[in-house]
């Protein structure tokens, strides 16, 4: 054991390792024989298939894979005989299981998402979006022949189609609302002659009680659906014979969706029996993954290893009964987990590098009291290397999630674990306005963006100063997007509450972001914010932009020259009036987030200097 100041620990986590552990496993789905399908992006965007007598093969070719409607998702879908995905700025294309390369279906350049198979393999249904209109699209698969054959709403997500192809489900909003707040399910009969859909009706959802992720039971007896119960969410069954609705899965206390950022979201499966529906079940920062019996409503755990602490794009393979997810934990980057027979398998990892877990710093769930009086949810992370020890109290990072409607649970971080084997605690704050808490939980961000996070994420700082775990005197804010913005929020209307900060693509103009930003989040300041005229002052003192001269502590802010949801000239009008020390980087090519390798190098290189310099 070497004694070293914190901060200065040597660490295998290196910046290569950083970078190759970065990316995300994007969405799962089981094809022909029990194979699997995965899309993973990283500096590129690529669709794997997984069997057990060719392994691993990739199969988009020259195409670069993913949905762009929106924040992306709702890659591909496969049946038994073909596979089709969405190509950004190409269109569609579709292939077979054979060593043949795809052929481009549909050639456009708006932007697409969710393809979904007709049970005949005739037809496709998906979305399509020019960035002002929204609508859902139909293709033959046969000559390409295309219609629009739903429009009238502002957003669409998650279309399917019933066993026997006579109907659709799908779900659509409009604006003021975000999906999480306004969605409904909708189903329509689809004329195959006509190529027309009627009979439209809501099966359930609104503003009042938002629903989404329809499904299909294989007999086509059941359409499934998550739907709000007013504090949390229901798993409802509505019998498309009879009309009759009833909840399948209570959720007291637990959440069964999530915030549809991104387009392709599933969290639950039917089995081909149509008697058992796999389903995840978040309550805070965990979630499990569990089967109900449809005739009894009896819950199981599905058998997966515990160590998982939290599961995406559940999938069941409709002949054999295997299972199979996205699966998340503290100690390891995410995987593709295969659960038949009993047993299970690691199919894919987003990352090869295996790390001891002696390395890697686990979870510690804190809370304390807001003003208001209620609890606000916290995780740190504390410096974790084998090899280095030191004394007293380490600096740490406070970071914010983005979104701000979502959630850091319990999932592995590259950059997390990068600076706490060198010697720093970390803490995620889940700040009033997370997922996983409960719609009270939720809404309590409403009109209060800009003062409630801010006040979360210095109660937080503290809380972990008051339990010992971190120096409060030599602590660093970071957050991205909307944790940018409480970042720079924090730093300008409380300049001593950190000791530094870094911001990447932050929001810091709330007038500006209201005119000009995509589609999605045009109007999601008037619930988080308020309106204009009337809510002008909130506006002004809420956006960092208008104060940044108030900063002192030394500020990074990272920014991405494409960036189409916050624009770079919020962060150049910002870095212009900053009297702080600041270190600036704008990088050409990179969107809200970063991709390239070259990109991600620099941060992280940069970051660690500023930190060593300023913390």
């Amino acid at each position: 054991m070497q004694y070293f100041p914190f901060g200065m620990w040597k660490s295998p986590i290196d910046d290569q390792r950083y970078i190759r552990a970065g990316g995300r496993l994007q969405q799962l789905q089981f094809g022909r024989n029990g194979s699997l399908l995965i899309t993973e992006a990283k500096d590129d965007r690529s669709l794997y298939l997984y069997d057990g007598a060719e392994g691993k093969r990739r199969l988009n070719g020259d195409a670069a894979v993913g949905g762009t409607v929106g924040y992306g998702g709702g890659d591909f879908d496969a049946d038994g005989a073909r596979i089709v995905f969405c190509s950004p700025g190409k269109g569609l294309f579709v292939r077979g299981y054979d060593k043949n390369p795809p052929r481009q279906l549909v050639e456009t350049a708006r932007s697409l998402s969710s393809p979904a198979i007709s049970p005949d393999g005739r037809f496709l249904i998906y979305i399509e979006s020019d960035g002002v209109q929204d609508w859902l699209s139909l293709a033959s698969l046969g000559d390409g022949f295309l219609s629009k054959v739903v429009s009238g709403a502002d957003f669409y997500m998650q279309p399917v189609w019933a066993p026997d192809g006579t109907r659709l489900a799908w779900v659509e909003w409009d604006h003021p609302f975000m999906p999480w707040a306004g969605s409904r399910v909708m189903t329509g009969a689809f004329d195959r002659e006509m190529l027309k859909i009627s009979d439209v009706r809501t099966v359930a959802g609104g503003t009042d009680f938002p629903a989404d992720q329809p499904r299909f039971s294989p007999d086509g007896r059941y359409l499934s659906y998550i739907v709000s119960n007013g504090e949390w969410q229901d798993i409802a069954l509505f019998e498309l014979e009879t009309g009759e609705r009833h909840v399948l899965v209570h959720g007291a206390g637990a959440e069964f969706s999530q915030p549809a950022f991104v387009m392709g979201i599933r969290t639950t499966a039917w089995f081909g029996d149509s008697r058992r529906l796999l389903f995840r079940r978040q309550r805070g920062v965990r979630s499990t993954l569990e089967i109900v019996s449809v005739p009894d409503g009896a819950t199981a755990r599905a058998p997966v290893p515990e160590r998982y602490t939290g599961f995406d794009q559940v999938a069941v393979d409709a002949e054999s009964g295997a299972i199979a997810a996205i699966a998340v934990s503290p100690v390891e980057g995410p995987v593709a987990l295969r659960v038949a027979d009993g047993k299970t398998s690691i199919v894919h990892r987003l990352s090869l590098d295996e790390l001891p877990e002696d390395w890697i710093s686990d979870p510690r769930e804190i809370s304390w009291e807001a003003s208001d009086g209620s609890p606000v949810h916290a995780v740190f992370y504390a410096p974790k290397n084998p090899e280095f020890s030191w004394t007293g109290k380490p600096p740490a990072f406070v970071m914010i999630h983005g979104g701000p409607t979502s959630i850091r649970d319990l999932r592995f971080s590259a950059e997390r674990s990068y600076f706490t084997s060198r010697g720093y605690g970390w803490l995620d704050v889940n700040y009033r306005g997370s997922t996983g808490y409960g719609r009270t939980y939720l809404n309590a961000l409403n009109g209060f963006w800009g003062m409630k996070d801010v006040e979360d994420a210095i109660g937080g700082a503290n809380c972990a100063g008051k339990l010992g775990l971190a120096d409060r005197s030599r602590m660093l804010i970071i957050g991205g997007s909307a944790g940018g913005y409480t970042v720079l929020n924090a730093l300008s209307r409380y300049p001593e509450s950190f000791k530094a900060g870094a911001s990447l693509f932050g929001v810091t103009n709330l007038y500006a972001i209201s005119l000009d930003t995509h589609k999605v989040e045009l109007h999601y300041n008037d619930s988080l914010v308020g309106t204009l005229p009337k809510d002008d002052i909130r506006y002004r003192d809420w956006s960092p932009a208008f104060h940044a001269g108030r900063i002192k502590a030394p500020l990074a802010v990272f920014q991405g020259e494409d960036d189409p949801v916050v624009p770079p000239d919020q962060a150049r009008r910002l870095v212009r009036a900053l009297r702080c020390a600041n270190v600036v980087r704008f990088y050409p090519g990179e969107g809200h987030g970063f991709r390239k390798p070259e990109t991600n190098l620099d941060y992280i290189r940069t970051l660690t200097a500023f930190v060593q310099d300023y913390l």
